[in-house]
């Protein structure tokens, strides 16, 4: 295997590079956050995710317990399970192999380097040494081995994080801190994959029943209780292998029900740090000078409307067209979110390679042409279930603006709130009888990771129940596609086919947002609306 001067490069230079035909790359770095000694080409119109200005001045000191608020309460405490709640749940007991940065060049964290192949089908990976669980057992290679098996089980991840895996892959040992990673097709988004796999202990994981009791990793925090309901609390890791890290001794999350008691917790002090208050004091409290508010640039999702394609009538891509000329983008994203961002059709940021702009105002607010294809469809006194989770409050508002609309063309809305773990279990196994909100994420990412990861646009198992030939094999060509300007006409070919479909109904940019004392410094996204508490200190 050819190794090319220990070069760093971005994902996206590094795509371009491998479609160019290269020989193999090293990546290596002797720890996180290392300088590259020969600098990469920049990839034209990177994404950025936004780091949080420090609060305060001087130096990082250790000690401290932050107290933190979100809405709505995790769904368990499986480490390999996506929850969205802007990192503020068991991944702060965990690492991966690598950390996208701003500029989306991999980071090494317990992958201390890597050698990718020339033809991109092999990666071989050289694991950090002397780093250990918080049980104490040394992180080796048949733990990365037993966390990518168990990752790609769709019974334990609900097949969402399986799509970041090229298919038919296999992981091998070795040695105790070597592993190999082949697939037998191009692998383009393989760091996509490292950025958000986490390495749970396997001696710690209840394989049988799969109901974790217990979040035990190599992270920053060590996972102590979860009160459903109420709380979690995590304690400084000791012995965290990023020597002097974390600074914190302790960081409790409260769950609460509402944005309302968010902003209380904050403005009286019970917090020091909140996640995902109403925009309205979102803005409010940015222009205050004891506060940091920050969003998530550029986005990492999407606000999204998606139909049960199981249930009659929504089998019929008519009446989904129908039902999605009748959301008003425009006005949700003036007056809901504020102007803050746009309204879209299609999930992509600017600085993905899928944008599109000429195709992101197809469905524009029509009740009449929505009307017309019900019509069409012989649908008529539709009655319809639209559920949402108090995760945001902005879902709530969604779906009373929908519903309002759907009400001028004859179809009824039967607006419900669940919390997120029965949500989830009602979309995941399309057991509602209508529509859901609930925000996708990855957008980001490289967008052949977006369609196999996504919530809402994986061809394999996503929550619209829907499935087809045609998309899966598009997808399919977009992700074991090496070149990028072919991977660019795939994406525009699949950006027709869901639009066409609509069985995934984007409405805006996300607005992840976090608002904090000045007294909290350190704070940082790290890519994809996750933060990252490692090098958080209170002054």
């Amino acid at each position: 295997m050819q190794a090319s001067n220990g070069r760093h490069v971005t994902r996206r230079a590094f795509l371009t590079l491998f479609g160019a035909g290269t020989g193999a790359v090293v990546l290596s770095a002797c720890g996180a956050g290392a300088t590259p000694s020969i600098a990469p080409t920049a990839p034209a119109a990177a994404a950025t995710p936004a780091t949080a200005p420090a609060a305060g001045s001087g130096q990082p000191k250790a000690g401290g317990k932050l107290t933190a608020g979100k809405l709505g309460d995790v769904a368990n405490l499986d480490g390999h399970y996506w929850s969205p709640n802007g990192g503020l749940h068991v991944w702060l007991a965990y690492d991966t192999l690598a950390r996208y940065d701003a500029n989306l060049k991999p980071q090494p964290q317990l992958a201390e380097s890597w050698d990718v192949s020339g033809d991109l089908k092999q990666v071989t990976v050289s694991l950090r040494k002397g780093v250990t669980y918080h049980s104490g057992r040394e992180f080796t290679s048949d733990d990365v081995v037993w966390n990518l098996t168990r990752a790609l089980d769709p019974k334990i991840t609900v097949g969402i994080i399986t799509g970041f895996f090229a298919p038919d892959t296999t992981f091998t040992a070795k040695d105790k801190y070597t592993v190999v990673l082949q697939s037998p097709q191009p692998w383009p988004t393989v760091f996509d994959m490292f950025h958000v796999v986490n390495m749970l202990d396997k001696d710690n994981t209840d394989v049988a029943s799969n109901k974790q009791t217990k979040a035990v990793g190599t992270g920053p925090f060590v996972f102590q209780e979860w009160r459903q309901g109420e709380s979690m609390r995590f304690t400084k890791n000791v012995n965290y292998w990023q020597n002097g890290k974390p600074y914190l001794d302790e960081i409790i999350v409260n769950v609460r029900k509402d944005a309302q008691a968010l902003v209380a917790d904050l403005e009286s002090g019970a917090s020091q740090l909140v996640y995902a208050i109403s925009l309205q004091d979102f803005v409010r409290l940015k222009s205050d000078a004891n506060y940091n508010a920050q969003f998530l640039t550029p986005p990492a999702g999407m606000y999204q409307i998606q139909p049960n394609v199981t249930f009659k009538p929504l089998d019929d891509k008519r009446v989904r067209q129908a039902l999605n000329y009748a959301i008003d983008r425009k006005r949700i994203a003036d007056t809901l979110l504020l102007g803050l961002v746009a309204p879209q059709d299609l999930p992509w940021p600017a600085s993905s390679p899928a944008y599109e702009q000429a195709k992101n105002n197809l469905y524009a607010f029509d009740l009449d042409k929505a009307k017309s294809l019900l019509t069409q469809a012989g649908v008529s006194n539709l009655e319809l279930d639209f559920v949402h989770a108090p995760t945001l409050p902005e879902y709530a508002t969604i779906a009373q603006i929908y519903q309002a609309d759907l009400a001028k063309i004859g179809v009824k809305l039967n607006v419900k709130s669940m919390d997120i773990a029965a949500l989830f279990d009602v979309i995941h196994s399309q057991k509602y009888n209508g529509f859901y909100t609930l925000n996708d994420s990855w957008t980001a990412m490289e967008p052949a990771s977006t369609i196999s990861v996504g919530a809402s646009l994986n061809p394999k198992i996503n929550n619209a129940g829907f499935k087809d030939a045609q998309y899966t094999e598009l997808a399919a060509k977009a992700a074991a596609e090496p070149d990028a300007a072919k991977r660019k006409e795939l994406y525009s070919q699949l950006n027709d086919y869901i639009l066409d479909q609509s069985f995934g109904m984007t409405i805006a940019p996300t607005t992840s947002r976090v608002v904090a004392k000045k007294s909290v410094n350190g704070l940082e996204f790290r890519f994809n609306d996750v933060m990252y508490f490692g090098n958080v200190w209170l002054s």
